[in-house]
């Protein structure tokens, strides 16, 4: 070690030109080097697969509000789901909860996850002796990745092109299979779901609107759905 406490390498880094420092550093997986900076959905980011909303006319809201927090964990093995947001008007009963539910995806790859959002909501305050009232779901279906960065351990000169060899064999052998199957599994199990909203009023919906994304792989663009 010299004498301002240094060891060689770091003495050796320090007489480096810095187009050469750079190259012989380690990638920053968090920074420049990250290799899903433009794939969101690779990057432990949340990206919509499915928004669907459904309104429905009926009576006993309140108690479905209530028996409908065991929908995940009972009649779908989801677990139970976590309450973001509950806000009551105490002077007419009308409510808006939102919650959600998260997933491990089939595929296994990536940590893969899917998360279920409600956000549920009265039209107009329940009334009558049965509390009837028209209630809204809007439900987003998302899923997300954190697919590993590749090689952290050995200098950018050496490891960039590994880690673009590996990008481009995920992309081009795994990506595609893998996210069309996981968004047709999260799209069957919010279908799951609204299944039994349909059980729990005992009637079909009065008006349902829905958008599903697809996946599209663009690798040069960077565009997984649209």
């Amino acid at each position: 070690m010299s004498d301002d406490g240094k060891g060689f390498f770091e003495n050796l880094m320090d007489g480096l030109p810095d187009s050469v420092k750079y190259w012989v550093s380690l990638p920053d997986p968090g920074g420049e080097d990250n290799i899903w900076e433009h794939f969101h959905v690779f990057n432990n980011e949340w990206i919509d697969v499915q928004n669907r909303m459904e309104w429905y006319e009926s009576p006993n809201v309140p108690t479905i509000y209530t028996d409908h927090k065991y929908i995940f964990k009972q009649n779908m093995g989801m677990g139970r789901p976590e309450e973001t947001y509950y806000e009551e008007n105490v002077d007419n009963g009308g409510f808006a909860s939102n919650m959600e539910v998260t997933e491990a995806l089939p595929s296994g790859i990536g940590g893969g996850e899917m998360k279920i959002s409600v956000e549920m909501g009265t039209k107009y305050p329940p009334s009558g002796e049965n509390n009837f009232c028209m209630v809204s779901y809007v439900v987003d279906t998302q899923i997300k990745y954190d697919v590993t960065q590749g090689i952290r351990f050995l200098p950018r000169f050496l490891a960039n092109p590994l880690n673009r060899f590996f990008k481009w064999a995920f992309m081009l052998y795994i990506a595609e299979d893998m996210v069309d199957r996981d968004g047709e599994y999260a799209v069957e199990r919010t279908r799951e779901y609204f299944q039994y909203l349909r059980k729990y009023h005992g009637e079909e919906p009065s008006q349902t609107k829905s958008r599903q994304t697809e996946f599209t792989p663009l690798p040069e663009e960077g565009v997984f759905f649209q």
